[in-house]
Formats: C-alpha cells, sequence, structure tokens
C-alpha cells in the first residue's frame, strides 16, 4: 500500500499549537485563580467568624463585669455605708453595724466570684468605707484610678489598664463605678480588682482550629495576649500593621496579608469597648500563613482530580 503522508511547516504547526493550547493555559490559569480566590474566600469567613466569637467573649467578659460593679455600687448596705460616712459619721468600720454589713456583703460577692481580687468602697473624700478584704490603702484621694472615677465630683465609669498581681500570680484591671443617692448626688467610688488571666490566657494556646492562631491586640496594633507573648512584653502585632485600614473602617472582616515568609490570612473583630472605654480599643485576630491553612483543601482536591 502506498504510505499516506502528511506534511507541515513548522511554523504552520508553531501557529496551531499557539492558537489551541495557548488559550487552553490561560482558561485554566484563570480557573485555578478563581479556584484560589474562592479557597481564600471560604478560609477567610471562617478566620473572620472564629475572630468575632472570640471578640464577644471579651466584650461580653468585660460588660458582664462593669454590670456586677454596678449592681454592688447600688447596694442598700454599701449605699447606707457610703451615706452615713459620707454625712460626717466617720467611725471605725468595725463599730459601725452600716459598714459592717456592706464589708460582709462584698466580702460574700468575692466568694461566690472568686474572679474579684479585691472589693473596695470610698466616700467622695477617698476614705475606705467597706471593703471585701484588708484594703490595699485607707485614703484612695490621691490614687490616679479613683480620681478618674471620682471625675471632679461627676463620676463616671472607668476600667484601668492591666496591672500584675504578684501574690495571687494573676493580671487584673480594676473597674470602678459611682456610688450615688437616691438624688443622682455623687457619695462615693466603688473598685472592684477584677481577675482576668484566665480570658488572657485563651489567646496564648498555640494554635486554635486547624492551626491558627488568635490574637488579642489594642487599636495600635500592640499585642495584648497572643501564644508565647508575655501581657508587658509590648510586642507589636505584624498581622494587625497589614490589616489596620481595614480594621478601622469596620468591625469585622479578613483580608490576605501581605507579611515576611508569605502571605496570612487574617480574620479580624473589634471588641466595641472602645464605645464606652477610650483605653480599651481591643481587637481580636485570627490568623495562618495562606499555604499552610488551604494546604489540606488543596490537597483532596489533588487526590479527588
Amino acid at each position: 500500500m502506498d504510505r499516506f503522508e502528511v506534511r507541515l511547516s513548522i511554523t504552520k504547526l508553531l501557529i496551531v499549537l499557539t492558537v489551541v493550547i495557548v488559550p487552553l493555559s490561560i482558561l485554566g490559569l484563570v480557573l485555578t485563580g478563581r479556584s484560589d480566590r474562592s479557597l481564600d474566600n471560604a478560609i477567610g469567613g471562617d478566620y473572620k467568624a472564629l475572630a468575632q466569637t472570640y471578640s464577644n467573649d471579651v466584650s461580653d467578659f468585660v460588660r458582664d463585669r462593669v454590670a456586677d460593679v454596678n449592681a454592688m455600687a447600688a447596694d442598700s448596705s454599701v449605699l447606707a455605708a457610703v451615706a452615713g460616712h459620707s454625712a460626717g459619721n466617720k467611725t471605725n468600720a468595725s463599730q459601725s453595724p452600716a459598714n459592717g454589713n456592706a464589708s460582709e456583703f462584698l466580702r460574700q460577692r468575692r466568694i461566690l466570684d472568686p474572679r474579684y481580687l479585691n472589693i473596695v468602697a470610698t466616700d467622695v473624700n477617698g476614705d475606705v468605707v467597706a471593703s471585701s478584704g484588708h484594703p490595699p490603702k485607707a485614703d484612695y484621694s490621691q490614687d490616679e484610678f479613683w480620681q478618674s472615677v471620682y471625675n471632679k465630683g461627676q463620676g463616671t465609669v472607668k476600667i484601668s489598664e492591666i496591672l500584675d498581681n504578684e501574690t495571687v500570680k494573676a493580671y487584673y484591671v480594676n473597674v470602678g463605678f459611682p456610688i450615688s443617692d437616691a438624688s443622682g448626688n455623687l457619695i462615693g467610688v466603688l473598685s472592684a480588682a477584677v481577675n482576668i488571666s484566665p480570658l488572657l490566657s485563651r489567646f496564648q494556646q498555640n494554635e486554635i482550629g486547624n492551626g491558627a492562631r488568635a490574637a488579642l491586640v489594642d487599636e495600635n496594633g500592640g499585642i495584648v495576649s497572643a501564644p508565647n507573648m508575655d501581657v508587658f512584653a509590648r510586642g507589636r502585632s505584624s498581622d494587625f500593621e497589614a490589616v489596620r485600614d481595614s480594621a478601622q473602617g469596620q468591625q469585622a472582616g479578613w483580608v490576605l496579608a501581605s507579611v515576611r515568609g508569605g502571605p496570612d490570612v487574617v480574620g479580624y473583630a473589634a471588641t466595641g469597648l472602645k464605645q464606652h472605654f477610650d483605653n480599651l480599643g481591643w481587637f481580636v485576630l485570627v490568623s495562618q500563613k495562606e499555604s499552610l491553612a488551604a494546604a489540606p483543601i488543596r490537597a483532596l482536591e489533588r487526590l479527588r482530580s
């Protein structure tokens, strides 16, 4: 049989390959890019949800403690003791039934909720009227935090910066609440030292979920609590620096942040506490290297293909 031959020039062959294969390659790249974006969107959405969960926990913890201190400041035994003291009856607490009743009330509140390390009620002069235990000082008039709550006689709710109690090995904040009489007049200040170590420890886990890390940071990117980071180390969050503009513009979201070592998927959520407390402009970040976060799903996709 005669041979059947097809002769085609190299130039024409290259043209055919270019016309057919290059568009298919471009289509493949486009589809792969879309797949990667969809994958990042899914992971980013999950990290955003995790950040919101942690953020809500922080916000609820702080708001619940403020509500508790408010209730203590409004208790009848505390009001009676402070009102009597402010009226000029400055007898020793052990000799005054009203002061004794108030101290017993605060002592019981501390026993019922060990997160309260100490609770102190003072009059408008800063003199201690009642306490859950031995008060750190007898006169608070020169105490900076007490003065901020007293607020030149106007009274305002305040939360201090994080402090360290070396005796009980705990980080704590002071929650201060004005004590007012039935007419709304300021008659004293109630301050409670609240142990927040259990709250901060949630952010010190090496990983959550599938290898992600959670961090609590302030509005300037300073780390409040994070894995392997002491509260007073004053570290900076590279992830927050990358999402600063987005985080300032909305309550929650996620970004693919360009950082050293490759992009990070970063979910973020504001705690919303700054609205009432200027020093608590806290954000929660949940982050992981994009390559690590997406690796299990990409491996599964390869097996399916």
